[in-house]
């Protein structure tokens, strides 16, 4: 008896059961994408009549091409824009001012229950600011935060004189003293010298401060426990250093608001400071509008983000000499740091965003401190030509 014979009608069965069901299935599948498909082409349609009526007209082209906009038939010419004429809009908005949006400062006004410091504090706080202007400045706002914490007395903070910039100002040759005690008189006590405790051998004797090195990015806890502990047995400590020596995230937003009215609202240059820098922007706005830049291009900050990868060996060397005699022992991986936003730009890439931005080669631009690799870094570019590095000094023609 053949058994095969049935096996093969039920199997021809099944190939023309499947083979009209699929026919079924891809006939419901073209209607489905029929629908979207006629509704995006009418979409289309309507579109480009649109631009017919508005007789709108783009014309894209290279660099010092044309830039033509057209409007209804009450206008009979193009308006002609040129390349430059329409980047020049775009830095212009740079420069202007923005609505606020409703937005407002929040750090000038204390909370109701934010309360004065008492008459009687727990001793008193020294800390020695390190780094470049800007990480001193941030490290002062800490140390108002952090005898905040400790209800302590704030001494005020000793600047680094060992920077980049050899300046020897102190916190008094640079900020108003006066304005900074007595717009943080609700907040912290500030004092500017320790109090004298005795006379020893015909000299005035001050407090001697117990020494503490915090760690990185402390939390107030430690402010709390550690510090608070040594500043009630020796009567005074001093930090140092203090860069980055206080958690920048805290979720006490009166700390936070506290820091940002130090920063906003009570450091503020001397007269003499802002007299200085008033000329010096007069004189940089005589020769037309600029831009001032910090690269950060510079030995220490490359060193410090292992950022040596793209220099020459004897650069690469020196990079590495600098870091092991500054900073702590860490290995580090060029790519890796780059690709988390951790080496700082190439003065090349800095030229090609302010190029994208609609800065033109006639644009002044200041450079603060320097480059690292000197002109060598910056020779295959070919966008701006009045580049000053070291205002006071030397006018360089960098990018050409």
């Amino acid at each position: 008896m053949n058994r095969t014979a049935p096996l093969k009608a039920r199997n021809a069965e099944n190939e023309h059961f499947e083979e009209k069901s699929w026919s079924i299935k891809m006939k419901g599948l073209t209607r489905r994408q029929t629908g979207p498909g006629v509704v995006f082409l009418l979409c289309v349609v309507s579109m480009v009549s649109h631009m017919r009526q508005e007789k709108l007209k783009f014309t894209f082209m290279n660099l010092g091409s044309s830039f033509e906009v057209g409007h209804g038939n009450e206008h009979n010419s193009l308006t002609h824009l040129t390349y430059q004429e329409t980047t020049q809009l775009v830095a212009d908005r740079l420069r202007s001012s923005t609505p606020s949006l409703g937005w407002r400062s929040s750090a000038a006004s204390r909370n109701p229950e934010w309360s004065p410091p008492p008459e009687r504090t727990n001793g008193y706080l020294l800390v020695r600011c390190n780094g470049g202007l800007n990480q001193q400045r941030g490290a002062i706002c800490n140390a108002v935060l952090a005898a905040r914490i400790m209800n302590a007395t704030l001494v005020l903070p000793a600047l680094d004189t060992n920077s980049f910039w050899h300046d020897k100002s102190g916190f008094s040759g640079i900020y108003d003293v006066r304005h900074f005690i007595t717009s943080l008189a609700n907040d912290v006590k500030v004092v500017t010298t320790l109090p004298l405790v005795g006379v020893v051998y015909k000299q005035h004797r001050r407090i001697k401060p117990f020494q503490l090195r915090p760690p990185r990015n402390a939390l107030p806890n430690w402010y709390e426990t550690v510090a608070l502990a040594k500043m009630k047995e020796h009567g005074a400590i001093l930090l140092s250093p203090f860069s980055h020596r206080l958690a920048e995230e805290l979720d006490n937003l009166d700390y936070q608001r506290l820091r940002c009215r130090v920063n906003y609202h009570a450091l503020r240059f001397r007269e003499d400071v802002m007299s200085l820098s008033s000329k010096i922007v007069a004189r940089l706005r005589a020769e037309g509008q600029f831009l001032a830049i910090h690269l950060r291009f510079e030995m220490d900050m490359l060193a410090f983000a292992g950022c040596t990868d793209i220099f020459t060996v004897a650069e690469q060397a020196m990079l590495v000499k600098y870091r092991m005699e500054n900073f702590a022992e860490k290995t580090l991986h060029y790519t890796d740091r780059r690709l988390i936003g951790k080496c700082p730009l190439t003065p090349e890439e800095v030229g090609l965003i302010l190029r994208a931005l609609g800065y033109d080669n006639s644009t002044h631009i200041y450079i603060a401190a320097g480059i690292f690799g000197g002109t060598a870094r910056c020779n295959n570019i070919c966008i701006y030509v009045y580049v000053y590095v070291h205002i006071f000094f030397q006018r360089r023609h960098i990018w050409r």
